[in-house]
């Protein structure tokens, strides 16, 4: 690729000229020409990166992932992505695979990539977390756990519970199982899974627990096991993705979901309206999830005011996969 100086000499001009033309500095109009026509002829495309590095105002915008096969990660991402780039920053992505070591490392490593901000999906938040928001002079927006020192964009897991087994009850389901996450995750290995609990323990229905992860392959293993005896008739997964696991092993089995057994999430993933049948959910709008933290990560990087704690709604999905019972 040409360089900056090869377009300096090419056009026949300096090269803190076209780095002036480069960065919308002022050149005169025929200079301006010159210098557009060589970029133009070798298709010259700046190193923002670079550019970042070099510069007292960073375009860019950090942003600490789990995981990347996650739909609800990708749907946050999505909704960050489109309000940063309609705002000219760029988005430097940090995957920490579920492991809360790499989500502490990921912040110190992307403010010395010079990132302006950070947004950080995070799965617990710990002292480690309070220590790096302290210590690095970038703010520092929490996606999916609240905490009273810091500034958070999260559901109400709990009311999101209450409401998914509180539509449950109308099935007539008595043999219910709910498949969870370990309680590190306070919002979901936690605060979901008591929404669903108490609300089942108030109507008089005792519902088993069952650990388990969020990754599908997992819950698929622990399907093939489960429906050896089926021991409940309603399934509920403390995500999407963990349901899809179920579906996989229904099928193996020659289950029918929605006859034979019947399952429920959370999450309102794309997929899950394309699953046989389409799955009922708790719908968590996670774009505007997305959305809703760049849109105050970048209100706190010009200087406005933003709240501490954000919920965003959920809204109820009603579909085939839960059967009711007379």
């Amino acid at each position: 690729m040409i360089t900056i100086r090869q377009i300096a000499q090419e056009a026949g001009v300096s090269k803190s000229t076209v780095s002036r033309y480069l960065n919308k500095g002022y050149v005169s109009e025929e200079t301006a020409k010159k210098i557009k026509t060589v970029i133009d002829k070798h298709n010259y495309v700046p190193n923002e990166f670079a550019r970042n590095l070099k510069s007292e105002k960073s375009k860019f915008i950090g942003v600490v992932i789990p995981r990347i096969d996650s739909p609800s990660t990708m749907s946050m991402l999505d909704g960050v992505d489109r309000i940063c780039r309609a705002k000219g920053y760029q988005l430097l992505i940090f995957n920490t695979n579920l492991d809360v070591k790499r989500e502490i490392e990921g912040l110190y490593s992307l403010v010395h990539n010079k990132v302006a901000g950070i947004i950080l999906f995070a799965t617990m938040i710990t002292e480690e977390h309070l220590r790096a928001q302290k210590k690095l002079k970038v703010p520092i927006i929490f996606v999916g756990q609240n905490h009273k020192d810091v500034y958070a964009i999260n559901h109400d897991n709990y009311a999101a519970g209450k409401l998914l087994a509180e539509k449950m009850l109308a099935y007539r389901h008595e043999q219910i199982a709910y498949i969870g996450v370990p309680e590190n995750d306070y919002s979901v290995g936690v605060e979901r899974k008591r929404g669903v609990m108490d609300t089942f323990a108030k109507a008089g229905f005792h519902v088993s627990y069952i650990e388990s992860t969020f990754r599908t392959k997992d819950n698929y293993y622990l399907a093939m096991d489960l429906f050896k005896t089926l021991e409940a008739t309603l399934y509920i997964t403390a995500t999407d993705n963990m349901a899809m696991g179920l579906y996989r092993a229904a099928y193996e089995m020659n289950l029918a979901v929605g006859a034979d057994i019947s399952l429920a999430g959370f999450g309102g993933y794309a997929f899950s309206g394309f699953l046989t049948p389409p799955l009922t959910t708790i719908d968590f709008h996670h774009e505007l999830v997305g959305e809703t933290a760049a849109a105050n990560l970048l209100k706190k990087l010009g200087g406005g005011a933003i709240d501490r704690a954000i919920a965003i709604d959920f809204s109820y999905m009603d579909r085939e996969s839960v059967k009711k019972l007379s």
